[in-house]
C-alpha cells in the first residue's frame, strides 16, 4: 500500500457504495428538486438545470453571469483537476505534489507556457478579458465558501491559491501545446546522426537507412481527406518527384563540430520532455500520440436527408475525465451551445448550438523548429547573446523561483523554497529571434539548441470557440477560424441548412529556404536547423502580409490550408492522416505552392491506419446504395478492426502455403509440420480483424455494462486471433527492424514502435520491388542460409508467429494464460486492459479499484476492453508489446459524439469516459464510464427547454 492510500485510511467507502449511488441516481424520478445558492457578484439570477446523469445546463441573462456560474460549477466538481492542470502548465506542481515534481517544473518553466498565457492576456480586448475574469470570479467564489476536495488531505494542504484568468489561459496553452508541439526534430536528429556515424564506420548508407528504410514519412495506407486538393488549390507536384535545386540528404550534420555532445544533449532534452505530466506522453517518443477521428456525411447519402457528424478526440483516459459536459444558455444573445469543456477554462470547446455542430482532430502541421545556436557567454558560462550572421543578439533572462510542498512531514501547508542553480533552471534563457523561444540544451560552452514554436506568443483560440457559440451559418463559423493559431486542428462542420465542411487551422510558418523552392543545406524542417544564418532557415517576417491575430511572422495563407465544402463524394473524414497527400511518396517537400511560390510544406508525420479503415467503411456504405443511418455511423465509431493486420495477415498465410508446397526449403517446411502453427494460421485466415475481449468481464460494443454477457463462439475466435496477431507483431518487429538495427550497432537508437511497425509493413508491401533489402543496402529478413530472399521473408514471418505462440505459453504470460498451449485460452481481454489513472496515481482514486469497477485478475490490472493497435475506436499500445502488461492502453476517445443536424436543430448523442464529478464518492464519478466502455451514449440537451424537461434538480444562483 502506498503512502497516499495509507493516509486516506478509511476515509472512503468501498467501491460498491459508488455503484449503489449510481444506480440510485439513474432511477431518480424526473420531478426536479429546487435549491437556491447565494453568491455575490451576479448581475441577475442564473438557473442551473441538472439531469439524472449530473450534467448541468446553465441559463442566465448575460455571458458574464453564465460564465461566472460555469467557473463555480467547474470548481465544485473538478477543482483538484483544475489545480493540477494550472500547476502543470505553470511549472508549480512541486508546490502541490512535493519534491518529485521539481524536475518537471524546471522543464515547464523553461518551455514557458505561462509566459505565453500572459502574452495572450495582454492581447485580449476588454470584452474578452471580461468573460475570462468572470470565470475566475466564479471559481474563487466556490473556493471562498467550500472545503477543498479530498485529495488535499494526504498532500497536507488546507488552502489553495485563488484562481486567476491567467490560470485558464495557461491551461489552454498546455492543451494546445500537447496537440501541436513537436519534439521529433530533436529525437530524429539524434537518430540520424547516429545512423550516419555508424554507417560511415560499418559501411552502409546511414542517410538512406534513416529516410527510406526506417523513419518513413509515407503512411501505411494512402487514404487522404481531400483527394482533389492539389487541383483545387493549385498545388504543383514537381515532375520527377523532386523539387528543382532541392537536396533532402542532411549532409550538414556530418561536419558539425561536437556532434557527440549535441546528440547527447538532445537525447537528455527529449528524455526530460517524456516525463512531463499531461503533455509528455503525447509529444516525446509517443507510442500513442494525441489524435482523433471525425467523419461527416451529407444528407444526400443519409436515410433522414440530414447530415450526420461524428467525432471522437483521443486524449489521455484519466480520472477524472479530460472533458466535462455542459449546456450554456445566454438569454440576452439568444445563444444556446452544448458539448464539452476543459475543466479550468470557460466556453464549450467541441459541440453544437441550435444551428451548427463542429468537431475536430489534431492537425499534425509542423509548427516547431529546433535550431543549433552559437553563443557568447559571460564569466559564469551563461549565454548572453546568440550569433546570427556574425552579429551578437541579446538573450533574454527570466529568473525563476521554485517552491516545494513538504508532503509526508506531518506539517500542513509546509511550502519551502527550492535551491535551483542559475544554469540548472534558475534562469530561463529566451531567444527573441525564435518567437521568444527557450534555449533547451547547451552541449558545449558556446553552442546550444533553441526552440521556435508558434505558440510562444499571444494566441486566441478561446475566442474562436466564443464566436462559434454564436455562429448561425457557414460564413460565421469560417470567421471564427481567424483566431485559431496553435493546437492546430482539422475542424469538421455541419449545419441545419445541410452543409458539411472541413477546415484546417493552425499557423504554419513560412521558412525562408522553402520559400525559395529549396531546402537549404539539405536540412528539412523536421530536423535540427541552423540558427547562425549560415543557412537560410529563418521564419520569414510578416512584411505586410495578412496574418493570424497576434502572430508576427509570415504564415501559409488560409486559402492554402486544406479545406472543402460539400464535396461530391458525399462525405469527409479525417483521422490525423495526411489530409491531401503531401507525404504519400515518402517526401513531404516536393510540391510547390500556387504559382511555384515556395515549397508547399505542411508536415511530415501522419498516421494512416485509422483513416484507411474509416474511408473504406464509408465508401462501402455509400456504394451499397442503402441510405446511411445514425446507427451506421455509431457502428463505425465503435469499429475495432485492425487494418495493419488485414494488410499483413495475407503475407503470413502465403508464407505458410509456401511452406507446405512440394519442394519447399526444409528450413521453411519445418513450420508446416507444427500443429500450433497450423492452428494459428487457420485462425488468422478466418479472422475478421475485430478485437473483442472474449471474456465475460470484458467490455465490448453493445454489451449491457451492468450485466456483461458470456462471449459467443465467434467473439472468442476473433479474440484469440487478435491476441495471436498482436503478439506476432512485436516479435516480427524484433526479428526484422530491431534485430537488424541492433546487429549493426544501432540498438541504442531504435525508432518508436509506431515508426518500426510502419517500416516493417513497408518491407512487406514493397517486397516485389526491393526483395526485403533497404535503400541502405541492408537486408532485413536475415536468414543467411535461405536460398532466396522470398524464402527468408517467409521463414522470418513464420518464425515470428512461432515465437509469439511460445511467448503466450511462457511464464511471462502465466497471469493471463497459466502457461497454457491451448490457443482457445488466449483471450484478448486478458491482455488489452486500461487503468483510468488519477493524477495522484493511487487507489481508490484510480479506476478500477475505485468507482465500482475491479481489475481483471491478480497481476492483470485494469478493465478489459476491446480494441487494439491503431483501430478506429482508439485504444492503442506499443507495437513492440511482448509482456503480459504491455498491451494495456491509456489514451483514446475522451468524448464520443454523433450528431444528426436536422432542419429544426441538431439531435445529438454524446458520452465521456468518466462522469461530471471528480469527487470519488459522487454518484457522477464514473456513471458515464459504464456507457463509454460499451460504446453507448447519452442524449445531449441543447437550450433551456430540453434541460428543463429533463431536470432532476434546479438550482437558482442569486446575489444576496
Amino acid at each position: 500500500m502506498n503512502k497516499i492510500q495509507t493516509l486516506l485510511g478509511r476515509a472512503f467507502a468501498p467501491a460498491w457504495v459508488t455503484t449503489a449511488a449510481l444506480a440510485v441516481s439513474l432511477s431518480m424520478p424526473l420531478s426536479a428538486a429546487a435549491q437556491t445558492v447565494e453568491v455575490p457578484g451576479l448581475g441577475d439570477d442564473v438557473t442551473v438545470y441538472t439531469d439524472a446523469d449530473g450534467i448541468p445546463t446553465i441559463v442566465g441573462q448575460t455571458e458574464a453571469d453564465v460564465t461566472f456560474v460555469q467557473g463555480y460549477l467547474h470548481a465544485r466538481d473538478r477543482f483538484f483537476q483544475m489545480d493540477f492542470l494550472r500547476r502543470a502548465a505553470s511549472g508549480t506542481l512541486a508546490e502541490l505534489l512535493g519534491q518529485g515534481a521539481l524536475g518537471n517544473d524546471i522543464q515547464l518553466r523553461t518551455l514557458g507556457l505561462r509566459r505565453a498565457a500572459l502574452a495572450t492576456w495582454a492581447g485580449l480586448d476588454p470584452e474578452e478579458k471580461g468573460w475570462v475574469r468572470a470565470y475566475a470570479d466564479g471559481v474563487n467564489q466556490w473556493l471562498a465558501s467550500n472545503p477543498l476536495p479530498p485529495e488535499y488531505g494526504p498532500l497536507e494542504l488546507t488552502a489553495a491559491e485563488p484562481w486567476s484568468p491567467l490560470d485558464s489561459l495557461a491551461i489552454g496553452k498546455l492543451l494546445a501545446f500537447q496537440l501541436s508541439f513537436d519534439s521529433d526534430d530533436a529525437d530524429l536528429t539524434v537518430q540520424l546522426l547516429t545512423y550516419q556515424g555508424v554507417g560511415d564506420f560499418v559501411g552502409f548508407d546511414g542517410t538512406a537507412l534513416f529516410f527510406e528504410d526506417i523513419v518513413r514519412t509515407a503512411p501505411e495506407d494512402d487514404r487522404v481527406s481531400i483527394p482533389t486538393w492539389f487541383a483545387d488549390a493549385g498545388i504543383i507536384p514537381v515532375p520527377g518527384g523532386s523539387t528543382a535545386g532541392k537536396n533532402t540528404s542532411p549532409m550538414i550534420f556530418r561536419a558539425a563540430p561536437g556532434a557527440d555532445a549535441l546528440r547527447d544533449a538532445l537525447k537528455q532534452h527529449v528524455d526530460a520532455l517524456q516525463q512531463l505530466p499531461v503533455i509528455g506522453p503525447s509529444i516525446a517518443r509517443a507510442e500513442e500520440p494525441a489524435g482523433s477521428n471525425w467523419f461527416v456525411v451529407s444528407g444526400d447519402v443519409t436515410e433522414s436527408g440530414f447530415p450526420i457528424l461524428a467525432n471522437d478526440p483521443h486524449l489521455g483516459l484519466d480520472m477524472p475525465s479530460t472533458f466535462t459536459k455542459e449546456n450554456l444558455v445566454i438569454l440576452d444573445e439568444d445563444v444556446a451551445v452544448s458539448g464539452v469543456a476543459f475543466a479550468g477554462t470557460p466556453l464549450v470547446i467541441q459541440g453544437c448550438n441550435t444551428h451548427i455542430c463542429w468537431g475536430s482532430t489534431v492537425n499534425s502541421n509542423d509548427v516547431t523548429d529546433y535550431y543549433q545556436e552559437e553563443f557568447l557567454v559571460n564569466n559564469f558560462g551563461l549565454p548572453t547573446h546568440t550569433i546570427h550572421n556574425g552579429e551578437p543578439e541579446p538573450v533574454r533572462y527570466v529568473f525563476q523561483s521554485y517552491f516545494v510542498n513538504g508532503v509526508g512531514d506531518g506539517e500542513n501547508d509546509n511550502i519551502s523554497r527550492a535551491n535551483v542553480g542559475y544554469d540548472a533552471g534558475g534562469i530561463s534563457f529566451l531567444v527573441p529571434r525564435r518567437n521568444n523561444g527557450p534555449i533547451v540544451a547547451q552541449p558545449t560552452a558556446t553552442t546550444g539548441v533553441s526552440v521556435q514554436y508558434t505558440g510562444w506568443g499571444p494566441t486566441f483560440e478561446l475566442s474562436t470557440f466564443r464566436k462559434w457559440a454564436r455562429a448561425t451559418d457557414l460564413e460565421e463559423f469560417r470567421d471564427g477560424l481567424s483566431d485559431f493559431t496553435i493546437g492546430g486542428q482539422n475542424f469538421a462542420y455541419a449545419d441545419v441548412e445541410g452543409n458539411i465542411a472541413y477546415f484546417t487551422t493552425g499557423t504554419v510558418p513560412l521558412r525562408a529556404d522553402l520559400q525559395s523552392n529549396t531546402v537549404d543545406g539539405g536540412v528539412p524542417p523536421f530536423l535540427l536547423r541552423d540558427g547562425t544564418g549560415a543557412l537560410n532557415h529563418e521564419w520569414l517576417p510578416v512584411d505586410g502580409a495578412p496574418v493570424t491575430r497576434g502572430i508576427d511572422f509570415a504564415a501559409l495563407p488560409m486559402d492554402e490550408m486544406p479545406q472543402i465544402v460539400n464535396p461530391e463524394s458525399g462525405y469527409i473524414a479525417n483521422a490525423n492522416n495526411d489530409p491531401v497527400g503531401n507525404t504519400l511518396d515518402n517526401n513531404p517537400l516536393n510540391q510547390l505552392r500556387p504559382g511555384a511560390n515556395g515549397i508547399y510544406y505542411l508536415g511530415a508525420a501522419y498516421p494512416g491506419l485509422r483513416q484507411g479503415r474509416i474511408d473504406r467503411v464509408l465508401q462501402s456504405l455509400i456504394a451499397s446504395g442503402d441510405p446511411i443511418t445514425v446507427d451506421d455511423i455509431k457502428a463505425l465509431q465503435a469499429n475495432n478492426q485492425m487494418l495493419d493486420a488485414e494488410i499483413v495477415v495475407p503475407y503470413i498465410v502465403q508464407a505458410f502455403d509456401n511452406a507446405t508446397a512440394e519442394g519447399a526449403w526444409p528450413g521453411l517446411a519445418q513450420f508446416a509440420l507444427s500443429p500450433a502453427i497450423q492452428e494459428a494460421v487457420g485462425r488468422l485466415a478466418a479472422w475478421d480483424f475485430s478485437t473483442p475481449t472474449g471474456i465475460q468481464q470484458g467490455f465490448d460494443p453493445g454489451d449491457d455494462p451492468m450485466n456483461l454477457p458470456e462471449p459467443d463462439a465467434a467473439e472468442i475466435d476473433n479474440s484469440v486471433a487478435a491476441t495471436i496477431y498482436s503478439t506476432f507483431r512485436g516479435q516480427a518487429i524484433a526479428n526484422t527492424i530491431d534485430g537488424t538495427l541492433s546487429a549493426i550497432g544501432l540498438q541504442e537508437v531504435l525508432p518508436s514502435s509506431r515508426v518500426a511497425n510502419r517500416a516493417f509493413m513497408n518491407l512487406l508491401q514493397s517486397f516485389e520491388t526491393n526483395m526485403g533489402i533497404g535503400a541502405s543496402g541492408i537486408p532485413f529478413f536475415n536468414v543467411p542460409e535461405a536460398p532466396d530472399m522470398a524464402t527468408a521473408r517467409d521463414v522470418v514471418l513464420l518464425a515470428s508467429l512461432n515465437d509469439a505462440l511460445e511467448l503466450l505459453a511462457s511464464d511471462e504470460f502465466a497471469p493471463a494464460f497459466g502457461n497454457s498451449t491451448d490457443q482457445d485460452d488466449y483471450r484478448w481481454g486478458l491482455l488489452h486492459r486500461i487503468v483510468f489513472d488519477h493524477p495522484l496515481g493511487a487507489d481508490p482514486f484510480n479506476v478500477p479499484n475505485g468507482g465500482g469497477l475491479t481489475q481483471v485478475g491478480p497481476g492483470l490490472p485494469g478493465v478489459a476492453r476491446s480494441g487494439g493497435f491503431d483501430v478506429v475506436d482508439a485504444s492503442g499500445h506499443s507495437a513492440r508489446a511482448d509482456g503480459v502488461n504491455d498491451f494495456m492502453f491509456g489514451s483514446g476517445p475522451a468524448r464520443r459524439v454523433v450528431a444528426e443536424v436536422t432542419d429544426s436543430g441538431p439531435v445529438v448523442d454524446e458520452i465521456i469516459p468518466g462522469g461530471r464529478s471528480g469527487i470519488l464518492l459522487s454518484p457522477f464519478y464514473t456513471n458515464q464510464l459504464m456507457r463509454w466502455l460499451v460504446n453507448d451514449y447519452l442524449p445531449l440537451d441543447i437550450g433551456e427547454a430540453d434541460a428543463a424537461g429533463n431536470a432532476v434538480q434546479v438550482e437558482t444562483f442569486t446575489t444576496p
